[in-house]
């Protein structure tokens, strides 16, 4: 295929680059004249080039001395942060990172504004967001051609694994920017990345791969540049990763635009998901409550523990759970698919030999239960609290906040959980059809496959 045909999709116009370099003159002529005590410079893909098409996404860094103390820098930063936006008649949020910065928007623009220390040398920063100018310089000078970037970015947000955010795992712009750089073009990253296997290790040359093994554990393991001391492949999740492998794998077998423009899966019908259900013969579960107001990147994470908590807490009932997911949208949903869901109210186990060191502390831990040996091994029989899955779950939504807590439900969760709604069996198509996204996301559930053999 031709890579030409994506690129004049995807590249920004005469147009916009002349929109946006007369924006960004005036949002730096602003924040020169509302403050001399910081240096403003423009960083991200815009500053590199890299920036797509329809994407007036910029980031400003405001650089200050080193000699400030961090809340200094954060008070000091915010204020002439928001007195940028205000004197650009935009408007702005507070966010949260390693520290406060500002995110605004001035009419089709959104810009981050990011306070951080100007430190010459990149493994002595105060802080992670201190790197960011490094980066710039770094690929500025090593980047031959940008639009080979462009095409790995366009890439992967079709196969959804582009951002290093919380809620994607995915490639940062930065590391895809780093990949070209080591490959030389986007066909050659795609290439050598339909081979990688978890564990995968790109070094510049600061620290050896061996070193970098040692050092870190993860899928993806590219060291940066500018900082030996930092993984810029470590918010890609082992899922994201396999399914960047398994694209680059179908890509090279048969290359084609539909790999850059995916187009927007339709929502399972409603029958077609019910039979799916009843030929896979399991129990489902969809714990539906209020989504807490919180910014995704406190939301997904405390999804992920409170989805983790409450699978701990039925396999110790002897539930035995298939699979598990969870979907945030207006509504959050814990979704719990159950191989078994129900148990009889006398179970058996098994503990340690009669010879062994451990057999006495098993005979205290039942010593109010009838224990008795079969097969030289002792065994007790136990009554057991709950039978069904549905009872537990109302018993264990029943509890105080401070309960649930201690059960290792999220702060920001536990309060509304409580007030959860609980779909189980057929009862489940009382909320799949009231929900197209939801359905798209079960559609992505039953569809998925990770397999780069």
């Amino acid at each position: 295929m031709d890579l030409n045909l994506v690129l004049k999709r995807i590249k920004p116009s005469e147009e916009e680059e002349k929109e946006m370099k007369d924006f960004i003159e005036k949002l730096i002529e602003t924040s020169k004249k509302l403050s001399k005590e910081i240096k403003p410079i423009i960083c991200g893909s815009v500053e590199k080039n890299t920036w797509l098409a329809k994407r007036y996404e910029l980031d400003l860094f405001l650089l200050f001395n080193p000699n400030i103390s961090k809340k200094q820098l954060e008070e000091k930063g915010l204020k002439i942060a928001k007195n940028i936006i205000k004197k650009l008649k935009g408007k702005y949020q507070i966010a949260f990172a390693e520290h406060p910065y500002l995110k605004g928007w001035v009419g089709k623009f959104q810009i981050d504004i990011v306070p951080c220390y100007d430190i010459k040398n990149p493994e002595k920063i105060k802080s992670a967001v201190d790197r960011t100018p490094h980066h710039v310089r770094f690929v500025k000078k090593n980047l031959k051609n940008p639009d080979e970037v462009r095409l790995l970015k366009q890439f992967c947000i079709a196969n959804k694994c582009y951002g290093a955010d919380v809620k994607t795992l995915g490639f940062s712009g930065y590391l895809c920017e780093l990949l070209i750089i080591k490959y030389g073009s986007f066909m050659n990253c795609i290439k050598n990345a339909s081979k990688w296997r978890a564990g995968h290790i790109i070094t510049f040359g600061n620290l050896s791969k061996e070193d970098a093994k040692r050092k870190f554990k993860s899928p993806l393991i590219v060291i940066d540049p500018v900082d030996k001391n930092r993984n810029v492949g470590a918010a890609v999740s082992v899922e994201k990763f396999y399914k960047f492998v398994r694209a680059c794998k179908d890509f090279i077998k048969n290359p084609k635009e539909e790999f850059f423009f995916k187009k927007l899966l339709k929502p399972y019908p409603t029958t077609k998901i019910l039979k799916i259900i009843k030929r896979r013969d399991t129990r489902w579960y969809l714990i539906v409550f209020k989504r807490p107001k919180i910014i995704d990147d406190v939301l997904y994470p405390q999804m992920k523990r409170c989805c983790k908590a409450i699978k701990k807490m039925l396999t110790q009932n002897d539930f035995k759970i298939l699979r598990s997911d969870f979907y945030c949208n207006k509504k959050c949903v814990l979704v719990f698919e159950m191989e078994i869901w129900k148990i009889p109210k006398i179970s058996k186990k098994i503990g340690p030999d009669v010879y062994s060191k451990h057999a006495e502390e098993f005979l205290k831990h039942y010593k109010k239960e009838k224990v008795f040996i079969e097969d030289e091994n002792w065994v007790v029989e136990v009554e057991s609290k709950f039978t069904e899955v549905l009872e537990f779950l109302k018993d264990l939504f029943k509890k105080s906040k401070n309960s649930l807590l201690e059960k290792g439900i999220p702060n920001k969760i536990a309060p509304v959980i409580k007030n959860c709604k609980i779909f189980h069996g057929e009862n489940v198509i009382k909320f799949i059809e009231k929900s197209p996204d939801f359905r798209v996301f079960l559609r992505e559930y039953f569809e998925k496959d990770l397999n780069v053999v």
